[in-house]
């Protein structure tokens, strides 16, 4: 069974070693502009499920002629389900 050495993985993309927010700056000829840099926000999803059980009446009638002549169409009550979505969004400030 051959071995094999496992390359290491490259720790570049460590959070730790972030370098601070740099503001930009436009340049134009002499006269240098700061450009506002926008607030970070944070989208708050909310999602609430709604499930709403209604009874609905289903009317069984028989199969075949031979049932037909000897048992009655039968009425059932099965609970039906709707469920429906409610999506609200908002947006905070950080």
């Amino acid at each position: 069974m051959p071995t094999q050495k496992k390359r290491e993985k490259s720790r570049r993309g460590r959070g730790s070693e972030r370098a601070a927010r740099a503001v930009p700056v436009a340049i134009s000829g002499d006269v240098a502009v700061e450009v506002p840099v926008p607030k970070a926000t944070t989208d708050v999803v909310t999602e609430k499920t709604y499930v709403t059980t209604e009874p609905e009446v289903e009317i069984r009638k028989p199969a075949t002629l031979a049932q037909a002549l000897t048992e009655p169409a039968v009425a059932v009550v099965k609970p039906r389900r709707t469920v429906r979505k409610e999506v609200a969004r908002t947006r905070r400030s950080a």
